[in-house]
């Protein structure tokens, strides 16, 4: 009867501590992709599209990656800007091979990174996947190309209206 009760009670303990594991790996679920990205957010650092003008106008040396798809990038950009998505970025960024297909230096540790999208969700992403590979000067646009577009409407790439640049008529590809 005694070793009955032991091993009701070890199997007690056992069975609610598997419950309890159950329960923990529920709790880290999250409400939504708004959620993630705000969690990236936090530690990283932002510009605005109007102290981005003042670095192109200083001729300030740093990369600027536009994290959009192709076909997005196709509809205008900020000048200067390189256009990898961001899913080449987060699989590519350390591969040497992909620079030297690009025909572009790989970016140093230490070079100033600059990251945007449409409206900032993809660029936080970014950002936050470069801190963790270890650049320290990443930073991301407040806003994304949207922000640049409504500051300065002069500024990119010619004929965008003729391809539907201005309008919003063409799919969000990467989700924001």
């Amino acid at each position: 009867m005694f070793k009955k009760a032991i091993y009701l009670t070890i199997f007690t303990i056992a069975a609610a501590l598997f419950i309890s594991s159950c329960n923990c790996a529920c709790g880290d679920q999250v409400a939504g992709p708004d959620e993630i990205v705000a969690e990236m957010q936090v530690g990283l650092d932002e510009i605005t599209s109007e102290e981005l003008h003042v670095m192109m106008d200083s001729l300030e040396i740093f990369y600027l990656v536009d994290v959009r798809e192709m076909t997005e990038y196709a509809y205008g950009y900020i000048p200067g800007a390189i256009n990898i998505p961001l899913g080449v970025l987060i699989f590519k960024m350390g591969n040497e091979a992909f620079w030297d297909e690009e025909m572009m230096y790989p970016p140093e540790i230490t070079d100033k990174m600059i990251v945007y999208c449409k409206k900032g969700k993809r660029s936080v992403m970014a950002a936050h996947y470069l801190k963790r590979l270890g650049y320290p000067n990443v930073y991301y646009i407040d806003g994304g190309w949207k922000a640049w577009e409504m500051a300065y409407p002069l500024e990119y790439e010619e004929n965008l209206d003729a391809l539907g640049g201005h309008a919003d008529e063409h799919a969000d590809e990467g989700g924001c």
